[in-house]
């Protein structure tokens, strides 16, 4: 997992996961997945994902009656822009 945003703009949970989520773009992950990635609880990660979603940066996709999986929003112009920045960062490195 890279911590490029993080090293860059200082240590945040919001920061941790789109940094994953931009190592992984395309791919759905539940609650538990993303915390595992990021090495933090479920708790401290779940009232993160909401303000994400209401935010246009991630998307999410209701699994069953209860279960929810998130992803990167590709299509949005300002997580397009962390990509870029992501990949600069990782050619400066």
């Amino acid at each position: 997992m890279g911590d490029h945003l993080s090293r860059l703009l200082g240590p945040s949970i919001y920061l941790m996961i789109l940094d994953m989520m931009l190592e992984n773009p395309c791919q759905w992950m539940n609650l538990r997945e993303i915390a595992r990635r990021i090495d933090k609880n479920p708790g401290s990660v779940s009232p993160v994902l909401p303000e994400l979603v209401s935010r246009g940066l991630v998307e999410d996709c209701k699994v069953g009656k209860v279960s929810v999986v998130y992803k990167l929003r590709t299509d949005d112009a300002r997580a397009q822009a962390l990509m870029r920045l992501k990949e600069s960062l990782k050619e400066t490195s």
